[in-house]
């Protein structure tokens, strides 16, 4: 079998054109040749020219001059498997079959040009929801989609199947985003939450989000050794995920522990559901440890994320309907609020959230509550009436 070879010209300074050839088409019997462009110096060139011919000949060589977008696409989930976490993949999957394929799939990525780019972002501001409602993607989801098509594109320029990243630039062009209207309980409220589900195995998830701040699967994945009942504290050290293939344990959102502090109430319920739960895990024979979740079905087994945030609406409609029709995730936000109308400082706040920096808990949470802005306006008023 003969060698194969290809050819190298400069372009331009640090600029390259391998042509080479990658065999017959088998539609119309004429000989295929690829043309890459490569950046570098000659040395860079000679290399990318040998590593294409190599992969030609051990048959893992693909032809960007042939590749469809949804190919890449495709190819390109495969290899960052092993490089995000399980969720993380699974969601970049979504958007790429929901959103991206349908709009640019069927282009050469040879030929994905910012102006393909732009129309295919058109359609998708116009319509594409996968509820079949009328009316466009939300901005946050448009964000998204160019998040994961400008990273895919990245790797493609990485690989040398395409010379440049079309998707970059965009940046000033894509929708803005508006921070969402947070709904949160007040202590009142609350305590009424947790009377209403006191008597359901949700009781506990809701409790520790109220009286910890913590996110959803902080809360699932909290065993009996994270707890010092003498130091009233909680160490919150793990997450519980779930995604299509089950569930499993990871790290923090931030990858970072962090302690916090129980009110009173909470260490004193917790005592009395260690002593029930250890006394029904018996009855199956198992005995409870410093492992066992503390928020877990009968057999101590864990709760599923997913199915905690669907029952959640299913118990808030036992308070009414003027009850205030929040999330899950908003008992966080209740935490944070409750504790700021408390006095809090932002710092403290900081910590018991596990936010990474305390930009992010400012964004989020100081805008102020309506009594809160209240309370400042007659402090500020009786100070200036004092001088009179």
């Amino acid at each position: 079998m003969s060698r194969r070879q290809g050819s190298i010209r400069e372009r331009a300074p640090g600029s390259w054109l391998l042509r080479y050839d990658t065999g017959t088409d088998a539609a119309t019997g004429r000989r295929r040749t690829a043309n890459v462009t490569v950046h570098g110096d000659r040395k860079d060139a000679e290399r990318e020219l040998r590593r294409r011919l190599s992969s030609l000949d051990d048959g893992t060589h693909v032809d960007p001059t042939r590749m469809l977008v949804k190919d890449w696409l495709a190819r390109w989930l495969d290899t960052i498997r092993q490089e995000v976490s399980p969720k993380t993949h699974e969601r970049y999957g979504e958007i790429v079959r929901h959103y991206l394929v349908p709009a640019l799939g069927n282009l050469p990525i040879a030929k994905l040009s910012r102006d393909a780019i732009k129309l295919g972002y058109a359609t998708l501001a116009e319509g594409g929801r996968r509820d079949g409602k009328p009316g466009g993607l939300s901005p946050t989801t448009r964000r998204h989609i160019h998040r994961v098509l400008h990273t895919a594109l990245a790797a493609a320029v990485e690989d040398q199947v395409v010379a440049r990243n079309n998707a970059s630039g965009f940046r000033r062009h894509l929708p803005k985003m508006t921070a969402p209207k947070i709904t949160t309980l007040t202590a009142e409220q609350s305590a009424r939450l947790l009377d209403a589900v006191r008597h359901s195995h949700i009781y506990w998830p809701v409790l520790l989000a109220l009286a910890t701040g913590a996110r959803r699967g902080e809360v699932l994945a909290l065993r009996w050794g994270n707890l010092d009942f003498d130091a009233a504290t909680v160490r919150i050290v793990e997450s519980l995920e779930q995604t299509k293939a089950g569930i499993r344990f990871k790290s923090t959102k931030t990858d970072r522990e962090r302690s916090v502090r129980l009110p009173v109430f909470a260490i004193n319920e917790l005592r009395r559901h260690r002593i029930e739960q250890a006394e029904t895990l018996l009855q199956l024979g198992v005995r409870l440890d410093g492992n066992t979740l503390v928020c877990a079905r009968a057999d101590g087994e864990p709760l599923q994320p997913q199915s905690l945030t669907h029952e959640f609406p299913r118990f808030l409609a036992r308070l009414g309907p003027d009850f205030p029709r929040v999330r899950f995730h908003d008992l966080r936000h209740s935490h944070a609020t409750q504790l700021l109308a408390a006095g809090a400082n932002i710092k403290t706040i900081q910590t018991r959230l596990g936010h990474s920096t305390i930009r992010t808990t400012m964004d989020i949470y100081v805008h102020g509550t309506d009594d809160m802005q209240q309370e400042a306006t007659d402090k500020l008023d009786a100070a200036y009436r004092g001088r009179s």
